[in-house]
């Protein structure tokens, strides 16, 4: 393995990682929370800072629609 390849590796690996983690975090944050008008202008506010903390990353944008749709899952 080259040394180009192995440090694209490792960033991807701490991407993926921060992405996953960030999210878990906010599924705990709005897990259970009734989603009144206002908990959800929050709860978009956190999703965009995220999406910023990874520069719009495709791969984060699908994990926290996942758990955005999760949530609104949730309060069917």
């Amino acid at each position: 393995m080259t040394y180009g390849k192995q440090q694209r590796d490792n960033e991807n690996a701490d991407l993926i990682k921060g992405v996953w983690s960030d999210s878990y975090r906010f599924y705990l944050k709005y897990h259970g929370r009734p989603m009144e008008p206002g908990a959800w202008q929050e709860a978009t506010k956190d999703f965009a800072d995220i999406m910023k903390k990874y520069g719009g990353a495709p791969v984060c944008g699908r994990v926290m629609l996942a758990v955005f749709a999760q949530l609104e899952e949730e309060t069917r």
